[in-house]
Parts: structure tokens; sequence; C-alpha cells
């Protein structure tokens, strides 16, 4: 029996509903708080980064592991359909937010952020105009968990999760573990934030498993096709507070 915990408010600033009835457009307020929140994370990961001898590593040897459910199976199938980047990406991000929870102390399913890490970009292979990408990613882990035979609530807290991944300021206790989390793995793999708080050894075992490729490059050119499709969108958001130049200047070669 899985046990989850109450979905979050869908109403909430990038929540289902909140997408729904915006279309993923931010309006000013919405803006502002980006705006301030996104500051505070360059200034972290500059800080993180010019003196990481102030943060330990968190230990994760205790960390689980994920089942070979069918559920899994089926989100690595579903996944194999995003290019060779985006799909190594999707399972950096996901291992990254795995030990960050753990990390933190966060309980979460390791099976459902596993499934959100890999599947969270899938919507991005194709710009739609008007579209936010993250209802197609949401769209795909429902459908896995449907085949799986998984509950309603299974695939609620899946499309959630992957709708919210993308706004700026995410937290556990408003978005859920799994929307902040997988959020906060991908921005390990994206601008290396919280990057010193990974051990060395498991961040070189993970890029070698997953290779990086091209994949500064690849995500740039899809977050511009992303900002082009949804004017006024979280990417778009992105793109003009500075997002590019800190995936370019993340300390990742490529």
């Amino acid at each position: 029996m899985r046990h989850l915990p109450p979905l979050p408010n869908p109403d909430r600033f990038g929540g289902p509903d909140w997408l729904s009835k915006t279309g993923g457009r931010m309006d000013l307020p919405d803006c502002a708080k980006g705006l301030l929140v996104a500051g505070r994370q360059q200034v972290a990961n500059l800080w993180q980064r010019l003196a990481p001898h102030l943060s330990r590593p968190g230990d994760i040897s205790a960390m689980a592991s994920v089942p070979d459910s069918r559920l899994v199976k089926l989100a690595e199938e579903a996944a194999l359909e995003q290019s060779p980047a985006l799909l190594n990406h999707g399972y950096r991000s996901a291992l990254f937010g795995r030990a960050l929870a753990h990390i933190d102390g966060r309980a979460a399913d390791p099976e459902l952020l596993h499934i959100c890490g890999i599947l969270h970009d899938v919507g991005l292979m194709q710009a739609v105009t008007g579209e936010d990408f993250t209802l197609r990613s949401a769209a795909v882990a429902r459908t896995c968990a449907h085949r799986a035979g998984e509950s309603d609530l299974v695939g609620d807290h899946l499309h959630g999760a992957l709708v919210v991944h993308t706004s700026v300021g995410v937290t556990p206790e408003r978005d859920g573990v799994l929307g902040a989390y997988t959020q906060y793995g991908a921005m390990v793999d994206l601008t290396g934030l919280r990057l010193v708080h990974l051990p060395r050894t498991f961040v070189t075992e993970v890029l070698a498993r997953h290779p990086r490729g091209a994949f500064k490059r690849e995500i740039l050119h899809r977050l511009d096709l992303e900002a082009q499709a949804v004017r006024g969108g979280r990417f778009d958001f992105a793109r003009r507070v500075g997002f590019p130049l800190a995936v370019r200047t993340a300390p990742f070669a490529t």
C-alpha cells in the first residue's frame, strides 16, 4: 500500500488550476516575487561556488533505492522519447533530487520522485504555441500511472509535481516533496545550485553513468523555443532574469 500526503492546493502559483486559468502566463505580482527568489538563488549559487568549504556534503549511504516496478518500467520506456541529452539530464536530475531529499530528511516516495525526474522534460521535445510544456510531461506521467494500474491519486501527484516543477520559489511545504525536489534535482544539473551538498564521488558516478554530452547547448535551445511558444510564461520569465547565463556558467564543461 502506497501512502501519499494530501495533494497541494491546485490554485497556488504554478499549480494545475493556476496553469489552467492563466495558460502559464505570469502576472506582475508573480514576476515581482519570482525576481526576488531568482536573485536569492543566484546569490546562493555564487556563494556556494566561492566558498564550497563552508558546506558539508550530506550522507546518502542509506538512500532508498528505486523499485523495479511496472510503473518504473513504463516511465523509463516513455522517457526514451527524449533526445539523448534530455534523457541523461532526466536521470541525473532524478538521482540528484532523491539524494537531496534524503539529505534534507524529506519523506519522498523514491519510485515517484524517480519518475518525475526522468519525465520532467519530456514535454520539451515539441514546442506548442500557447501550451506550457509541463502539461505534456504531466500527461505522459499520468498515462504511465494509469497503464500500470495505479490509483488516480498517484496520477494526480505525478501530474501536479510535473506541472509545478518549473515555478520559481517552490517549497516542499507548499508544493509537495515531489514537485520541489524534481526542481531541486534539475537545478543541480542545470546551474550547479546545491551541488556542494552532494558527495563528490556520488556526483562523479552519476556523470559517468549518464554523460552530459552537449546538454547546455540543447537545453538552452529548447528553453528559447518554449519561451517563444508561451510568451509571458515561466520559461520566458526565466530567460529574462538571467537563467541562460546561469546554465552557461554552471560548473560543468558541457
